[in-house]
């Protein structure tokens, strides 16, 4: 047996550290915070909400441009005729409305698929 110690010992010590190892859930840098380490699972959830973030602000850049081009063709109309047509107004206004209408109804159904 003290003959064949310095063949067991390495292959013990090689089959606990497989063994170990096979155990240690594997471990990645966050996306959110920085120094954590985060699994599988939480990375996906990390993920999720980065989109979901991404998501609402492109959203919120897809309105404001809509408004922008509403007001902006509003003003060219007024630049053209010379003069404040109070039904293309009333229509601006109501196209205002619309698209910050739509916005939110955009951010209430992904908050709802989103949510648990």
């Amino acid at each position: 047996m003290k003959k064949n110690l310095h063949l067991i010992l390495p292959v013990l010590a090689a089959c606990l550290l497989l063994l170990y190892a096979y155990g240690c859930e594997p471990r990645t840098a966050s996306l959110l915070t920085a120094g954590e380490k985060v699994n599988r699972q939480q990375l996906l959830t990390e993920f999720e909400m980065l989109e979901y973030k991404l998501d609402m602000s492109i959203a919120s850049l897809d309105q404001q441009q809509r408004i922008r081009d509403i007001i902006f063709q509003q003003g060219l109309i007024i630049a053209q005729s010379g003069g404040v047509n109070p039904v293309g107004i009333i229509t601006a206004l109501m196209s205002l409305i619309g698209v910050a209408a739509v916005g939110d109804d955009v951010r209430l159904r992904k908050k709802i698929k989103n949510s648990p």
